[in-house]
């Protein structure tokens, strides 16, 4: 049932001109910061601003109160929203990715697989933060009273780097020391955890969510 939301979910906002804006906006990026890896930290950033999109569909359209009394489950309808945004993210590491390549073989410059590796994680724990942040809210208490939540992971991971950059927690030598399979598995780690915790208090939020 889950699955069958999924596509639900897609055909009714992926194919939108803002969605579409969004994924163009990453080859941009790739191409006006022309360093590996970018246009991968821009396509977590983009999914991150995007999450909210269903939502806006869901008070426009009034599809809460279609959910309602449709004959499935809140948890199906998060689980299927969860993957819904999850292939959206996919397809803009796929773009980030072409262009990333695309780039590198227009200038001529060798790509470092490690550096491509760690953006994939790195973007990839930024999804999963930004799911665990925001998916909650935006099924407890919809669109229009949680939009701000679309900025609080952007803040919460540059305030956090700003800080421990300013108290001296963190500098180059500190991060260039970090063991690369330590990375990967941190940033993994991150990642799965966000989706699947912003996904379990979502399905609890909005089992009590009265939908009208």
């Amino acid at each position: 049932m889950s699955f069958a939301f999924t596509r639900f979910d897609l055909m009714s906002w992926f194919a939108q001109r803002q969605t579409l804006l969004a994924l163009a906006l990453i080859v941009v990026v790739g191409i006006l910061v022309p360093v590996p890896g970018m246009a991968i930290i821009a396509s977590a950033l983009v999914t991150s601003l995007m999450l909210s999109t269903p939502f806006l569909g869901d008070e426009r359209d009034r599809l809460d109160t279609l959910y309602g009394v449709l004959p499935i489950s809140r948890r199906a309808i998060v689980v299927g929203r969860a993957l819904s945004i999850l292939v959206y993210g996919v397809v803009a590491l796929v773009v980030a990715t072409a262009a990333t390549l695309g780039v590198a073989v227009v200038r001529g410059t060798m790509i470092v697989p490690d550096l491509l590796a760690i953006a994939y994680a790195a973007a990839f724990a930024m999804v999963g933060l930004s799911i665990a942040v925001q998916l909650p809210v935006l099924f407890r208490v919809g669109y229009s009273r949680g939009r701000l939540m679309v900025y609080a992971p952007t803040i919460l991971i540059v305030g956090a780097a700003w800080i421990a950059q300013a108290a001296g927690v963190i500098d180059g030598e500190a991060l260039g020391s970090i063991p690369f399979a330590l990375g990967l598995g941190v940033c993994a780690a991150i990642g799965v955890l966000g989706i699947l915790i912003g996904t379990v208090v979502a399905v609890r939020l909005y089992a009590r969510r009265e939908l009208r």
